[in-house]
């Protein structure tokens, strides 16, 4: 039997699934970290274990589980309970057709079909051996070879079943001449895997000494991205987090070597500058983040363009200069081991560098040399957004040219601002507290159910329609799970307020919670009667207008009536238990 969604989310720990890419704290009864959805400095992503929600107070994404891989990975509803079925052994109903599921099962098992490829290919295996990769390597990461004949595409095409459309549509085939052609054809190839293991893409890297280019990837398709994806990160991910240290290199063979050779807190771009979507990968296992480049200017000018970035999303950043002549790969085959840990050690922050590089060749010992030396590096040091940090690299600035802090800072453009804050009255502040407590205390709607007429008199409409949702569900089901619950909201405005409120309200106490319902609807009522004493103020206008003098007695009693009401205690008359 297919499990449903209720049982499914029944099966899960949403902190099991966060912390595969998230590394969380516990604070309290939550677990927070900075969220994987935008740039922060505080964390201020919250998962919370007894309601099984994730909410960001930052972005103001949230949910339960299905929510976080669906927004995460990029998955749809169908494709993120497939795959949490997987990882907890439910059998979940599967429609068959999902555009994303269906590429990545072509991609595996092009990517097997290539790794058998290779062992019928002399010259490849050859070429790897040459290049220091031996059998076990090439079986952990499913290394394979892509013939150069069109034959062997059309009869992976026939044995697998598959049709071409789905590889066309992820641009590792094409047609031409009326047949389809491998775009890795004569190449090595190296499947790239996403944090789950799936096969998203391949990287083909030439045989031929003089063939150029030397390596592609799969073009950008529904599932893969060369800006946001990281080869290794698949085999590497636990191992960063527990080192706290992850180590970017830039190449396939890069990333190879070093992990055969030990390094495990390793990944590697796919043949691009490191992106923004990269990095936020990462900072979800370590804020500690150090490049592995040439320490030429170029790879010196590449590392700067992130110390801005490096400051708005709070990562240490660091950068390791690799021996003129030398990158990862043969540097550890070369070298050994012994040299690579030693260069590591040697890791400064990227700006030091740039210091240390900028100050070689301009000088500091003349008037020319120190205003090229300040034009050089000032730039970079604007960009740094932490005050401190900022604060010293001026003070080392004027210490290395002799002029005054002071000057420096003058020289500066200050751009400061803060977002303005969205103004919420009391009133819809307490609203909101209320919904968090009922989602967080079930059982205090029984002991206010005499007062849910009040709610029509919530100015809030966003409040009014949770209220008046929640009512309705523990009507219908006699109970209230959150993580159940959230899924069953239409929009993100509604969303957001239920995690909100329910994670803002999760530390009051039984007591704490009773009265600010009672409170609540104790205003709500006071309200209501206001309103109706107000009208009947118009009422008597309109009487005395028309003479009417017995309606004037009986609108002066109904006041009366009104003005006592005012004076009581509303929750008391109410029955509140």
């Amino acid at each position: 039997m297919k499990a449903t969604v209720e049982d499914l989310l029944a099966r899960i720990n949403i902190l099991d699934i966060v912390s595969q890419h998230v590394k969380l704290r516990r604070a309290g009864k939550n677990f927070v970290g900075l969220c994987p959805f935008h740039k922060e400095k505080a964390p201020s992503f919250t998962v919370n274990l007894e309601k099984q929600i994730y909410y960001c107070f930052g972005c103001h994404e949230g949910g339960n589980a299905i929510n976080f891989l669906m927004k995460y990975e990029n998955l749809t509803f169908q494709e993120a309970l497939e795959n949490l079925g997987s990882q907890y052994g439910v059998e979940v109903a599967r429609r068959s057709g999902t555009k994303r599921t269906s590429a990545l099962d072509a991609l595996s098992k092009l990517a097997d079909y290539y790794h058998q490829a290779l062992k019928r290919s002399g010259t490849a295996q050859e070429y790897l051996a040459r290049r220091g990769i031996d059998t076990h390597i090439i079986n952990e990461f499913m290394i394979g070879f892509s013939d150069r004949t069109r034959c062997d595409m059309k009869s992976f095409l026939k044995d697998s079943g598959l049709s071409q459309d789905i590889l066309l549509s992820t641009g590792v085939i094409r047609m031409k001449d009326g047949g389809v052609y491998d775009i890795f054809r004569g190449r090595i190839i190296i499947p790239i895997l996403d944090v789950n293991g799936h096969v998203i893409g391949f990287g083909g890297r030439t045989i031929d000494k003089n063939g150029l280019p030397k390596y592609i990837n799969s073009p950008e398709s529904s599932v893969f991205s060369k800006r946001s994806a990281l080869f290794g990160i698949d085999k590497t991910r636990k191992c960063i987090a527990e080192m706290n240290q992850v180590f970017i290199v830039e190449g396939y063979f890069d990333f190879l070597s070093l992990y055969k050779h030990g390094f495990k807190n390793i990944v590697a771009t796919l043949g691009t500058a490191v992106t923004e979507g990269q990095l936020a990968r990462l900072r979800n296992y370590t804020d500690n983040i150090t490049l592995m480049l040439d320490g030429d200017e170029a790879g010196i000018k590449s590392a700067l363009r992130l110390v801005s970035l490096f400051s708005d999303m709070d990562i240490n950043g660091s950068m390791v200069a690799l021996p003129s002549g030398h990158d990862p790969d043969s540097l550890v085959r070369d070298e050994g081991t012994e040299s690579v840990t030693k260069i590591i050690g040697e890791k400064k922050a990227i700006l030091d560098y740039f210091f240390d590089y900028a100050k070689n060749k301009y000088g500091v010992n003349t008037l020319e040399g120190k205003m090229a030396f300040i034009k050089s590096v000032m730039p970079h040091v604007e960009a740094i957004r932490d005050t401190i940090k900022k604060r010293l690299y001026i003070k080392r600035l004027s210490d290395l040219t002799g002029l005054e802090e002071q000057h420096l800072w003058e020289g500066m453009k200050g751009k400061e601002g803060d977002d303005a804050l969205k103004a919420e009255t009391p009133t819809n502040i307490i609203g909101r507290r209320v919904v968090g407590v009922l989602l967080n205390n079930p059982d205090l709607l029984r002991s206010c159910s005499s007062q849910w007429g009040l709610v029509d008199y919530i100015r809030d409409q966003d409040t009014k329609t949770i209220l008046s949702r929640i009512v309705d569900c523990f009507e219908k089901r006699k109970e209230l799970a959150l993580q159940s619950f959230v899924q069953t909201l239409e929009t993100d405005a509604l969303k957001d307020l239920v995690l909100r409120s329910s994670l803002d309200t999760a530390e009051y106490d039984d007591l704490e919670a009773e009265r600010v319902v009672i409170d609540y609807f104790r205003y709500l009522e006071k309200n209501s009667i206001k309103e109706e004493s107000q009208r009947i103020t118009e009422k008597l206008s309109e009487a005395e207008k028309k003479g009417d003098n017995e309606e004037i007695m009986k609108l002066l009693e109904r006041k009366r009536e009104v003005l006592g009401l005012m004076k009581s205690n509303p929750m008391e008359r109410g029955g509140h238990a």
